[in-house]
């Protein structure tokens, strides 16, 4: 036969002739030739079946992830509605901070520390196998979003101490006391 011409498609047909070297190809070839020998039985709910087992199987360390994830996302928004509680009933001063103010600022602050925690738990998932790090992002990303809008929603309540009594030197400004 020469170059030109195509090979007939029955010189493929028999696998006792084709013996793989590499592990690769025997791979392929258990997968794909001898399978096709055997006896192709399964209906397709029994596909059907086994792609549904696969999907519901979620690693332990997921689900702790996912789970702390779902911590810190309840304690950004308990925090930032405490916040908002303790700034509507309290009195506008620098002097007094209510129950509900330290814990709103106390739970929001925590909350938020688990944003770079999320990051370096991302980053770490890259190299093990056990965590599936498209639903690790999945839920960084939740977080960091959710996060992100309730600060941007109750900024002000969160951070009205931020410069009670502080005295930065600008002009006109009496730092005497």
């Amino acid at each position: 036969m020469t170059e030109d011409q195509p090979e007939s498609d029955h010189s493929g047909d028999t696998s006792e002739g084709f013996q793989p070297k590499t592990p690769a190809m025997k791979r392929w070839k258990q997968r794909y030739i001898d399978h096709e020998e055997s006896d192709d039985s399964l209906t397709e709910e029994d596909e059907r079946d086994d792609s549904d087992a696969v999907v519901h199987q979620i690693s332990d360390g997921n689900l702790q992830f996912r789970t702390f994830c779902q911590i810190l996302i309840a304690m950004v928004v308990i925090g930032a509605i405490f916040s908002f509680i303790g700034y509507v009933s309290g009195s506008q001063t620098c002097d007094d901070d209510g129950l509900f103010e330290i814990l709103g600022g106390l739970l929001f602050w925590i909350g938020m520390l688990g944003i770079p925690i999320n990051l370096l738990i991302l980053l770490i998932s890259f190299a093990n196998p056990e965590f599936d790090s498209k639903d690790v992002f999945t839920w960084s990303l939740i977080h960091f979003v959710v996060s992100i809008l309730f600060m941007f929603l109750f900024i002000e309540y969160i951070l009205q101490d931020m410069f009670c009594d502080v005295c930065m030197g600008l002009p006109g400004e009496d730092c005497s006391d």
